[in-house]
């Protein structure tokens, strides 16, 4: 009986090792078919590709032709209005960028005069530049703020140049409502009293039509005047804050610093820090205690 169980479980076993041995066989196969198929694939593939290469290329070439005399054959005048948007288009990118750029510097010259000299009993008024008259371009223009903003004749004028330097411009001359004239140091109705920063001299700041050039006039005839001095306003007159720079003393026509008249009088000239005729933007010092 036990060697007849066994013989029994010694052919179940056989059975056994014969469906396994024919599974391993089976995925065996499965897995060189797969890995044959895919190389055979790769190698074919590219064979085609090489095959129908100068096919392809023909065609595109055939397109490109194709393209071209397609483009030779449009009209004049379809080409022409083609031409013409394309620089309507490059046009308006153009005025575009320029308008950002404008803005831009709009901008960077606003938040530069958030630095603008405060003086006591003074109060600023922002301000921008609202009109120009062609022949009096450098001596004044209008600006868009009057006395509803606390503006009046005499107030000082201040602007900032190129390099972010606040410096006096002018004058108020007139006001309206909401407008006002400004004179520049450019005008000969532009007068105030300065002062030589070094020096301590101080006289009335002038310009001179003949020459075409500010000057400093009623200094004392014995005092010491180097060029290059700081020109800055005197605050005298109650209209003008002290302290705000003017120009610089240079030599005149003549090669000299300082000359003197009727044996009484000093004068020098300056060259003001500002250009009037870029200035867009201003502030106006009123009579006006900060709050």
């Amino acid at each position: 009986m036990n060697l007849q169980e066994e013989k029994i479980d010694s052919g179940r076993r056989r059975k056994h090792l014969r469906g396994l041995t024919v599974i391993g066989c089976v995925l065996a196969a499965v897995l060189i078919l797969f890995a044959g198929y895919r190389s055979f694939r790769r190698f074919f593939s590219g064979l085609s590709r090489d095959f129908m290469s100068p096919f392809l290329n023909s065609v595109v070439r055939t397109e490109d032709k194709a393209a071209a005399a397609s483009l030779m054959l449009s009209s004049k005048i379809r080409l022409a209005r083609q031409l013409a948007a394309t620089s309507r288009e490059n046009a308006r990118l153009a005025a575009e960028n320029n308008t950002l750029k404008s803005l831009e510097r709009e901008n960077r010259a606003l938040r530069a005069f958030l630095g603008l000299p405060r003086k006591n009993g003074y109060q600023p008024v922002f301000a921008e530049v609202l009109a120009r008259a062609v022949s009096t371009w450098r001596e004044g223009f209008v600006i868009n703020r009057g006395e509803n903003d606390g503006i009046a004749p005499g107030d000082l004028v201040v602007a900032m140049d190129d390099r972010g330097r606040f410096a006096a411009a002018g004058r108020i001359k007139e006001v309206s409502k909401r407008t006002s004239t400004v004179m520049t140091l450019f005008s000969e109705e532009c007068h105030f009293s300065v002062i030589l920063a070094s020096s301590r001299h101080a006289g009335g700041l002038e310009y001179d039509p003949y020459s075409r050039v500010q000057k400093v006039k009623y200094l004392p005839a014995d005092g010491t005047y180097a060029e290059g001095e700081q020109v800055v306003t005197s605050g005298i007159s109650s209209y003008t804050p002290p302290g705000l720079p003017v120009g610089r003393v240079v030599k005149s026509a003549n090669g000299n610093i300082a000359t003197i008249r009727d044996q009484m009088f000093a004068e020098v000239e300056v060259r003001p820090i500002l250009n009037p005729d870029t200035i867009q933007f201003v502030a106006v010092y009123t009579k006006r205690s900060v709050q």
